[in-house]
């Protein structure tokens, strides 16, 4: 039942996205403006919040230069930034990079 539930809400949310879609496309520039003035806005909010949701010694990894994966602590939480050190490095990375992780760096 959850996941009917779940398929539902998917299914009502893609149409929901379409119908935004259809509404920019016949969007003044006025209204294009303020449209991505708002997803700003929201995308500034949302980094914000991840970043803010990681605690001073959580275990963390992110994709580093080259794509390799790194894994480390939080040392410290900035406002949309998070320091981790991961033993080698310091790296400061934006908080929706970073996901948190179960296992203790070795």
């Amino acid at each position: 039942m959850y996941t009917d539930i779940n398929n539902m809400e998917r299914a009502q949310m893609q149409t929901f996205t379409k119908d935004v879609i259809k509404f920019i496309h016949g969007a003044s520039s006025e209204d294009v403006d303020l449209i991505v003035q708002a997803i700003k806005y929201r995308r500034n909010q949302l980094h914000t919040q991840k970043a803010q949701s990681f605690k001073i010694g959580d275990t963390v990894s992110f994709a580093g230069r080259h794509g390799r994966t790194e894994f480390g602590k939080v040392t410290k939480v900035k406002i949309k930034y998070v320091v981790v050190d991961t033993g080698m490095s310091r790296w400061n990375v934006p908080g929706n990079m970073l996901t948190k992780e179960s296992k203790e760096v070795a």
